[in-house]
This record gives structure tokens, sequence and C-alpha cells, in this order.
């Protein structure tokens, strides 16, 4: 590997190697390291001229893009001017977000110098400038900052960070919705059900329900169920739609006729009685009553109607959604901002239709609800097509070998792009985080060590020849917890696996809860060890066995023994001590309690094994009318409130 490609490497924020799993060196090769920086924008064609461009363009760059200061401490950015202006004629202009704007003399603003340079005869001084003063701090928000000076114009993004607000000590029962059996449904959970299930487990002391992700899947062609490559990370999932609560079933006898009519009636108990979800043919019988429900609120003047078209205005990237899953192109986002428009034809009519009343009916299941965000999205999906330059083209995320998976992961989708995002100021992470803490109260984050690097596979070669490529985890940190605080959404981080120190340092510092799941820390010496204080403690998770499986490993024979008892007695050992236990919230799993073997997904599997279609042996009346269930809750609830289990 030549000294130029490292060096661009090194510019590009790539690293050249890392340290895998087992502590050893894995140096990147340089066709999967040029492939990488090819992917990030960097001309690799002509090596030397491209260090010298770069180094160029860092050198005399007046502002970062993008600059994260803390909301206590010192809020400062770093300024460069050409040696030929000073200080004294420069200004700085901060405009927040409620319309103020303050001007800043940037001689009057500048804590130190940071140094004088020349690259190819260019001279510049570079200033550290503070935007504040100990006593008149910044509070948490978006700052627009402009340097003004003669020959000088440049602007920037000021993150003023808080710190994410953190949960009560509390539980969560965890069941995804496409699992949710109830004696009405259609072969697949609704948002009504996750309702139902937020009531009951709120009515014996719980503070959350978890599920997987509520995104929209594509269960036409290509097929895809997994809730971890949704088509977009800005809507809902239609398919958990339930028709029949929808005001508009009233005025559609179109749809009234086709629910009372013997075919969909049959067709709606085949689905209703079948071992795994349809995805199929789940969403055909919804769309098949949501077409005319939504031809009844398009035919004429009403309240909803008026209501839909405010949906539209406040939400651009839904029409422009609904638009691509009717089959329209997308015309990239060049700005946020600006109002949507319902649109003409039917079909994307409908799309836009169905995302209104899936995010009125998921506003209705509750306000303790514990949503899961992805990492990525499907690549032809429409969120790369919507704001293409925040993907990177040419690679997907995945992950390097590991004990678990020797030859390494390929994700399948495109990794964000670190340079894209930064130059759009964040507008791509920001909406999608916004969408996901509207109706979250604890949210987690997929592959929380996506903030800080991501594992990026060249296409065409093995997850072998991975490259870790850096992102500014500083700025999206920074977002992360401002967009938490305002909507009061407390953060889960998946940090499972080998993670490196200044992920968890950053989780602690940002108060962002660790995942600690009891299947990866015990031993037969330390049977059930202790969760840390900031964290969610579970026994699994939906990727690792159920409890009852990993209970009955041959390899855990002396594990069993310090327990004592059979796999219900363990079930509930393990239960009571993450209860009674420091970890700021517990997550049970639902199915557990009758010691469910079925997992939700198998990684490395595929369709075969049935992943994210299992749906749960019992009804949600049944669960709940369950003496043994509702018990086991109530012994978490009051072991988490340190009162004598009942």
């Amino acid at each position: 590997m030549s000294a130029e490609l490292r060096t661009l490497a090194q510019l590009y924020d790539v690293q050249a190697s890392y340290v895998d799993a087992s502590g050893a060196r894995r140096d990147a090769s340089t066709d999967s390291l040029r492939a990488v920086l090819a992917a990030l924008g960097a001309p690799v064609t002509d090596l030397p001229s491209a260090v010298r461009q770069e180094r160029l363009r860092r050198h005399t760059q007046l502002l970062e893009p993008v600059t994260a200061v803390p909301a206590v401490g010192t809020q400062a950015v770093e300024v460069a001017l050409p040696r030929s202006v000073h200080p004294r004629d420069c200004w700085l202009v901060l405009d927040a977000e409620d319309g103020t704007t303050r001007r800043i003399r940037l001689m009057a603003a500048v804590h130190r110098p940071l140094g004088s340079a020349s690259v190819e005869g260019r001279a510049v001084d570079r200033y550290e400038a503070q935007l504040s003063t100990p006593l008149e701090m910044l509070p948490p928000g978006y700052y627009r900052l402009q340097l003004e000076g003669p020959g000088v114009d440049a602007a920037a993004l000021v993150v003023v960070a808080p710190r994410c607000p953190l949960p009560d000590r509390g539980w969560a029962a965890f069941l995804p919705v496409h699992a949710m059996r109830t004696s009405s449904d259609w072969g697949v959970g609704s948002h009504t059900a996750l309702r139902e299930v937020a009531r009951r487990v709120g009515a014996l002391g719980g503070d959350l329900v978890g599920t997987l992700p509520l995104y929209p899947g594509y269960y036409d062609e290509p097929l895809e169920i997994s809730p971890y490559l949704p088509v977009t990370r800005l809507g809902w999932n239609e398919l958990y739609v339930d028709p029949t609560l929808l005001p508009e079933l009233e005025a559609s006898s179109d749809a009234r006729e086709l629910l009372r009519s013997d075919a969909f009636t049959t067709a709606l108990g085949n689905a209703r009685h079948a071992a795994l979800v349809d995805y199929r043919s789940s969403m055909d019988l919804v769309r098949r009553v949501l077409e005319p429900l939504a031809h009844a609120l398009y035919s004429g003047p009403s309240a909803r109607r008026d209501a839909l078209e405010v949906f539209a205005r406040e939400r651009p990237d839904i029409v422009a959604y609904a638009r691509f899953r009717a089959g329209q192109p997308v015309v990239p986002i060049v700005a946020r901002g600006g109002g949507g428009a319902v649109p003409d034809d039917d079909a994307a009519r409908y799309h836009l239709y169905v995302q209104w009343v899936a995010e009125q009916q998921l506003a209705e299941a509750g306000d303790n609800l514990f949503l899961d965000l992805p990492v990525g999205v499907h690549p032809k999906g429409f969120d790369t097509r919507f704001e293409p330059e925040s993907f990177a083209n040419g690679v997907e995320g995945g992950a390097p070998p590991d004990p678990f998976f020797a030859k390494g992961q390929r994700w399948s989708f495109r990794p964000l792009h670190p340079r894209g995002l930064r130059e759009q100021r964040y507008g791509h992470v920001i909406a999608v985080l916004r969408h996901a803490m509207r109706h979250a109260s604890v949210l987690r984050l997929d592959h929380v060590m996506g903030l800080y690097r991501l594992f990026w596979v060249p296409d065409g070669v093995d997850a072998t020849d991975g490259v870790y490529v850096r992102y500014r985890d500083d700025e999206l940190r920074a977002i992360v917890a401002l967009e938490a605080e305002r909507s009061r959404t407390a953060v889960v981080g998946e940090d499972l696996g080998t993670v490196p120190e200044e992920v968890r340092r950053g989780m602690r510092d940002d108060r962002m809860l660790r995942s600690w799941v009891l299947q990866f820390e015990i031993s037969a010496d330390a049977p059930l060890p202790d969760p840390p204080e900031l964290s969610m403690a579970s026994i699994g998770t939906h990727d690792l066995p159920r409890f009852v499986s990993f209970w009955e490993a041959p390899e855990r024979a002396r594990w069993r023994r310090a327990l004592g008892g059979d796999a219900r007695r363990g079930l509930r050992a393990c239960l009571d001590h993450l209860a009674a236990g420091p970890a700021r919230l517990v997550l049970a799993d639902v199915e557990d309690q009758w010691l469910e073997r079925w997992p939700h997904n198998r990684p490395g599997t595929g369709a075969e094994a049935g992943n994210w279609q299992h749906r749960s042996a019992r009804t949600l009346e049944e669960i709940f009318a369950d003496d043994d269930v509702t018990s086991a809750f109530k012994r978490i609830d009051a072991l988490r409130r340190q009162e004598e289990p009942g």
C-alpha cells in the first residue's frame, strides 16, 4: 500500500487498519481502500493530486460545515482567515431558531490563536472563537453561523447539545407487532393490538411496550420483510393499520360490502389461523379495504380531508414518498422547508392516505412505546433516491469477522455518507430522528457504534475485505441528544458485541443507556451478574435463542446447576435478579413467560428459517387472562419498585 493511499485514507477518515475481535490487527487491502475512497468522492485515479487537493481544501476552509458544542462548557468554533484579513475586520453572525440574531466582532470573540500555516502559497491564520460567555451561554438548539468580512463569506451549522433525558426506573414488555394475535386480526398484528398491549401492560404497572421497527416494507416485488431493511425511515408501516376503526368506513359502501363478502371472510379466516405471517396475503387484505376508504375520503370536502391536506403541507417528504410508492420518479430534495400538495393520481393519493392514518393510529397506541430505529434502509427504497447525497454508492454496511460470523457480515444497505451529511447540515438524520421520536418514550438506536464508525464493504468483495469509515460522532451524538431532549425521549444504544471503549464512554457522557444482555454476561462462577445502572437489561434479544433454548444448551449445565430448578424457575430467577437490580430499565419478553421456543430471527439464515414471520402462540386475550403471565409481570413491577412481591 502506497504512502499516498494511506495519507488520502487518513484525510477522508478511512481506517487503513483495525483491531478485530480477537485482538489481531487487520490491514485493509489496496483495492478495498480505493473502492471506499471512491465511494466517498475521492479522485483515486491520481493519488498525489488527490492528496494535494484535499490538503488544500481543508487548509482554506474558513468554517467547518458543522460544529457541535456543549450546552454547559466552552462554546467555541474554529475560524480560518486568509493572512490578508484581520479578525478586527470580521464579524460572526449567529441566527437562532426563534429568529433572533447576535452579531459578534471576531476580534472580541477570539479566545486564542491556533497557529498559522501556508499550503501551496496560500497562508492562513486559525483562531478559536467563543460564541458565548460563562454568564450568557447559548441554550440547546440549532444555530446558523455566518462569518463575514472583506472577501470572506462562510456559513455553518452550530449544534448546542444537551444530554439525553433519563427514563425513570421501570420495566418494559417486549412483543413485536407482527407477532401479535387477536381474535379479530388479519393474519398480522396492528397498531390497535399495540394499543391494547400498552394498555394491559400499563395496568400491570409496566412503563413501556417494546417492539421491532415499525417502518414500511416491500411486500410485493421485491419481497423484503426484514424490519431492519425498510423502504423508508420517514414513514410508518401501513400493514399495521386497522381499517375497521377508520371513520371512512361509514362512508364507503364498497368497503363494507367487501368486509361482509364470503370470499373476503374466508381469506381473512385463513390468514388469522396461519402459523406464520404471510406478508403478501395480509397486505393484500388490508389494501383491498384501505383503497375504497381512501377513495371515500377524497370524494368530497370534509374535516378529515382538510386534516389530510394539512398533513401533506407539513410533510412534503411523505408526499414525495407517496409518489415514489405509486411508481413515479423521485425528485431529490434540494432544500428542506416548503409544503407538499395532495397528489392528483389515485395511486399516490392512496399512499398518502395510508401514511396519514398509520401516523394517527400509532399516535393513539399510547405514550409508553419503546420503539426501534434500524441503522439502515433498503438500497432501492425511497430515502436513497430522495436524499442521494446522504448515502454512499458502491458499498454496503456490514460487520467484520468475529467468533459468530467468521466471514463477516453484509447488511445490504447503503451507508450514510459522512461528508454528504455534513454538507447538507444533517437534514436527513434530523428528519429521521424526529420521525422516530415523535411517538417513542424510549428509542433504541440499532448499531449505535454507527455514530462513530461503520464497516463498509465494497461491491463485489467478501465482507472480510471491508474497511472502517469514521463519522463525526461529536456532531451525530449532539443531534441525537438535542432531538431526544426536545421530544423527551430516552435513548438506548445497541452496543452489543465488540465495541470500542470510546463508544461506551460517549454513551455515558450523553446519558444514553447501554443494551445489557444476560445471555452474553453469565458464567458458572457468576450466574447472575449485575448490569450497569445506565442500561436497559434483558435476558436476550430478537436475534438470540429464546430463554428455554438458551437454558437447555448442553454447555450451560453448570449454569443451570448454579441456578437450580427447571427452566421456569430459572426464568423467574433471572427476571427477579434483573428486576431487583440496578439497571434503569428492564425488558421482559412476553413469549418467554410460556417458554416459547421459536425465535424471531436466526442471523445468517434466510426466508427458509421463517425469520420475522413468527406469530405468537397465544392471542392477546389469552395472554392477559393467564394468571401465570400477569403474576410474573406483577412480580417484576414490585421488584422494580423495591416492594415485597405479591
